[in-house]
């Protein structure tokens, strides 16, 4: 069959083409064909990770937990803070304890000492000493261990009392380092032996360091510190013999009492030549006019 006519041949056709056009449009007024063939992607392309996905990181990421509120805050790199552990750890009798006449055992670790050597020394709150003796760390030259020591005593009833432990210089025989414990000493009932756990210094001295040449008449000592009777330590330079060439006072800025805290002070002093000296922080006690805690620096003194 053939389709061209004269005039009017394509008529029909025409009419056939307009109404499915017509149709057409009806039926798909307001939509927009969605084709179901997926467009191909360009051979670059990398998918985003879904929420259930975890993304693979391209570098290390540090597992170390960010602290909560309240918590201690991560030292930034090169900034860590090293807590060093107590230079003379009295470990027994520990704070409160009750020893009753005889003997009273005085125990724990201390860092190396001149020639390992350490004194104990017993007195009573008012400063009446009961005994004074010495010992020895138990470790090779030069290393920390532990010490160990039976001392003996007696009083009438019952009294408040200091078991002292500390080191000396062999250049002068000054103090280096003292740690002490309160208890009660009686001559008689029930003993009651507490123990100490291991813990960070008392008193932390970080400026000036071990072996710093000090000059220009002025020292500034700064570290952390646990002060016994509101908050006071004393800033001390010494020179040979164990003279000293200026003392003052500080508050350490802890939050609380009992609690540890820093401190900063700058110190005068005057030397006429270059000589060995001693930057020395101690906790006195108002109970018997000596310290609870003492720890100290060697430096070298210039004008």
């Amino acid at each position: 069959m053939r389709y061209f006519t004269p005039a009017g041949r394509f008529t029909g056709l025409a009419t056939i083409l307009f109404l499915l056009l017509l149709l057409t449009a009806c039926t798909s007024r307001g939509e927009t064909a969605v084709s179901n063939t997926p467009t191909p992607l360009p051979a670059t392309f990398t998918p985003l990770p879904s929420p259930t996905t975890p993304v693979q990181p391209t570098t290390a990421v540090s597992q170390t937990p960010t602290p909560e509120a309240g918590e201690g805050q991560v030292d930034p790199p090169g900034q860590v803070t090293e807590q060093p552990e107590e230079a003379i750890l009295i470990r027994e009798p520990g704070p409160g304890s009750r020893i009753v006449n005889g003997a009273l055992r005085v125990a724990g670790e201390a860092d190396p000492t001149f020639e390992q050597n350490l004194v104990i020394r017993l007195l009573l709150a008012d400063g009446t000493e009961l005994a004074l003796l010495p010992t020895t760390i138990q470790a090779d030259i030069g290393a920390r261990g532990s010490f160990a020591v039976e001392v003996p005593f007696a009083v009438s009833g019952e009294q408040q009392a200091f078991v002292q432990v500390y080191a000396t210089s062999a250049r002068d025989g000054g103090v280096t380092h003292l740690s002490s414990v309160g208890l009660t000493l009686a001559d008689s009932g029930d003993e009651q032996i507490v123990l100490v756990e291991a813990h960070p210094e008392r008193i932390q001295i970080s400026q000036p360091a071990l072996g710093d040449t000090i000059s220009g008449g002025m020292v500034t000592v700064a570290g952390t510190a646990l002060a016994s009777f509101e908050h006071t330590l004393v800033v001390e330079v010494l020179v040979e013999a164990g003279e000293v060439l200026n003392s003052q006072p500080i508050i350490v800025a802890a939050p609380d009492l009992g609690q540890p805290g820093p401190f900063s002070l700058a110190l005068a002093y005057e030397v006429a030549t270059a000589m060995p000296g001693r930057i020395v922080v101690r906790d006195p006690s108002p109970a018997f006019g000596g310290d609870v805690h003492l720890a100290s620096v060697e430096v070298t003194l210039e004008p």
